[in-house]
């Protein structure tokens, strides 16, 4: 490939896109695995000839969408082009969902070349039924979950101003201005310090944590044997040649999600509390009861405003240890939860490799090990998020990933259900275990909700 002239300032990676790219730079041969594919469908009738004049209107609001990459001694860095245009953007149609989701999903496995100027694909479809929907699929250094619900929330806005004359939305936020700020956030030592010896302090306060899988101590036993060390509390996983990943997706039925979010709304609690409690309750129960669970939750990190209104990837992974001790109840250990994200927000700004190698350092880790069972999201999506619009969400397996699982939970508007989701390694997590935890969550929510003074032991006993 020719050598780039930028003439342009350039920036280095910040700390959220920094991890992005540990995660490709450890996947030895399938580039997918850092790049986002999700649908918005909806039952409007859309006019893609206006959709595609709002694309290009995006690509001028929306900056990171005008951010290209190249390497400068080994090193990726970035910097911003002035103007973008997609012409003839395809519109396909589709007789069956099965024919899309084949389709498309070829596509999210088909890595996006983000040093070959490519930083995302975007198409349009319609299907037979009447739905209509766009599809993108974006590198995650240019865009994390949060940022991609903005694209498409602001383009149907610009399309409803272009279609039906509604206001033109409020600019958005500018993801140069965050990039400057984050990078002379991590240029001052002090900041370093100061986040080192809070996290030091958090993972240390209950002792080196314990690997306690989807799947069970097998992994964790199997270690053991080999290494004829059973005092082994975090086992080797990271695998870069056999990463072979599904999606698994899973979704509670309408009476029981009804009554769940009845309890998120009536006790002031979010998702990311809640359903990650119920899994930690089947993930307890199937490693022998062990309270010490540890999920790495991924943080939207938008704060400000402008933030909020900004693509870009900003997303990091926090480590969210909560010790449970099973006479505690329900009510209260979401309240424990709540305490540890509190934490883990004020604490935010603490570059995840930092932590990483902290962590390393601390419990002596070889270079694969990890204590954490998973990593976590709960996507905040409502009725409104997509400007009142009447959509349906549909995310993409890679085919390839870089973690055992990174799980997902959301509330489904066009069917009122809550749904679960998880990408995982099939060597690692079978369909049948990945089944097995959506079940045990969705047991686990059920009791803990209609039951919030239940005790977790006696969850646990029902699950």
């Amino acid at each position: 490939m020719a050598k780039k002239t930028v003439v342009k300032v350039s920036y280095d990676l910040t700390p959220a896109q920094d991890m992005i790219q540990f995660m490709l730079k450890h996947s030895f041969f399938h580039k997918q695995v850092t790049q986002i594919p999700e649908t918005m469908m909806f039952k409007n009738d859309v006019d893609f000839a206006v959709m595609e004049k709002a694309v290009n209107i995006e690509i001028e609001r929306n900056d990171c969408l005008r951010l290209r990459f190249f390497k400068e001694k080994g090193k990726i860095k970035q910097y911003f082009i002035d103007e973008y245009k997609v012409e003839n953007i395809p519109v396909l149609d589709f007789k069956t969902d099965k024919e899309r989701q084949d389709y498309l999903g070829a596509d999210a496995q088909k890595p996006v070349r983000m040093l070959k100027d490519e930083t995302f694909r975007i198409k349009f479809f319609r299907m037979a039924d009447g739905r209509n929907g766009i599809f993108l699929n974006v590198h995650h250094l240019v865009m994390d979950n949060a940022a991609v619900f903005i694209f498409y929330a602001d383009l149907l806005k610009v399309y409803d101003h272009l279609k039906n004359g509604t206001d033109m939305p409020k600019p958005l936020g500018k993801f140069e201005d965050i990039i400057k700020k984050e990078l002379a956030y991590v240029s001052n030592p002090e900041n370093l310090k100061r986040e080192e010896e809070a996290y030091r302090e958090f993972m240390s306060k209950d002792g080196e944590p314990l690997y306690l899988g989807v799947e069970g101590p097998r992994h964790l036993e199997a270690e053991r044997a080999k290494k004829k060390d059973p005092s082994i509390k975090a086992p080797s996983l990271f695998d870069p040649i056999n990463d072979k990943a599904e999606l698994t997706k899973y979704s509670i039925p309408y009476e029981k999600s009804q009554k769940i979010f009845k309890f998120m709304e009536e006790n002031g609690i979010g998702g990311e509390c809640l359903v990650q409690l119920a899994m930690r309750l089947h993930v307890s129960k199937v490693n022998n009861r062990h309270n010490d669970t540890y999920f790495i939750v991924l943080c939207p990190r938008r704060r400000t405003l402008s933030e909020k209104r900004a693509g870009g990837t900003l997303a990091v992974p926090l480590p969210w240890r909560v010790v449970l001790p099973e006479e505690t109840t329900f009510r209260d250990a979401l309240k424990k939860m709540s305490e540890v994200q509190f934490w883990a927000y004020k604490h935010m700004d603490y570059p995840y490799l930092e932590y990483r190698k902290l962590q390393r350092e601390m419990f002596n880790y070889p270079a694969a090990a990890g204590a954490s069972t998973m990593m976590f999201s709960w996507f905040p999506l409502e009725a409104n998020t997509m400007s009142n619009w009447d959509y349906q969400f549909e995310g993409y397996s890679l085919g390839r990933y870089i973690m055992v699982i990174y799980t997902f939970a959301m509330k489904d508007t066009s069917t009122g259900c809550m749904k679960l989701s998880c990408m995982h390694r099939t060597k690692y997590v079978t369909v049948e275990e990945a089944e097995a935890l959506h079940d045990g969550t969705e047991k686990a929510l059920m009791l803990g909700v209609e039951n919030p003074d239940m005790t977790l032991g006696e969850i646990m006993d029902r699950i």
